[in-house]
């Protein structure tokens, strides 16, 4: 006598592997994500002190802090492309300037180091513990930045790896493997059986089949016949 089937475990079943099937997908999406929000806090930190320590307009208060950040994530990201490039080409003239891109990333981290650390040290209205936090909260833009660029060059290492993979077929080699499936001569036309058309009944093979066409015997009959009336 068989069991009765157990609802609930098979339920739970059905969701322990619908939840394992759906993680891997499921964190690659939040570590897609998530990078690109981090930068939200030292943007906020940049336009709270350029609007209320620099006295700033709203207006470019926001836009200082859009562009700072950005300027982070293109310096970082310019910085890792310019590596792994003259990682693989290992010519002087070949080479990028990866020491110019982490010379700006530098420039950047002293731009929000400034805004958002100094000028709270310089007002003493927080205190030292509080200041720190606030320096490593603007240092976030630096592992998010990391972050997105390697994940970007790793999405293009794949593509690469995946193009190498792919055998590279000569078109030659494609059209002689159509022409031998198709039956066609080196002429690349099909080959038919026709009737010689000078009323001998001979069949033959040719691959002119709109010509007015002979075998090869009647060809040289009438060529003979041709040369004897010129002469």
């Amino acid at each position: 006598m068989n069991k009765p089937e157990n609802f609930l475990g098979n339920l739970f079943r059905f969701a322990s592997e619908t939840i394992n099937g759906a993680e891997k997908s499921f964190l690659d999406l939040l570590s897609a994500i998530v990078p690109y929000f981090v930068p939200i806090i030292p943007a906020y930190l940049t336009f709270f002190h350029t609007q209320n320590q620099m006295d700033f307009p709203l207006r470019i208060a926001w836009t200082a802090a859009f562009v700072v950040e950005v300027l982070g994530i293109t310096a970082v990201s310019t910085a890792i492309r310019f590596w792994r490039h003259n990682i693989r080409y290992s010519d002087p003239k070949n080479k990028a300037p990866f020491k110019l891109a982490v010379g700006v990333y530098l420039f950047y981290i002293v731009i929000v180091i400034a805004v958002n650390v100094i000028l709270e040290i310089v007002a003493q209205q927080r205190g030292g513990w509080i200041i720190l936090s606030i320096a490593l909260f603007t240092l976030l833009s630096v592992p998010s930045g990391v972050l997105i660029s390697i994940r970007a060059q790793y999405s293009e290492m794949l593509e690469e790896r995946q193009a190498r993979r792919q055998p590279a077929v000569q078109p030659s080699q494609t059209f002689q493997a159509d022409t031998s499936r198709l039956g066609m001569n080196n002429n690349h036309r099909p080959k038919i059986t026709k009737i010689c058309e000078c009323g001998c009944g001979r069949a033959f093979t040719t691959t002119f089949p709109n010509r007015k066409t002979y075998s090869a015997a009647c060809r040289k009959r009438l060529s003979r016949q041709k040369s004897q009336s010129v002469t």
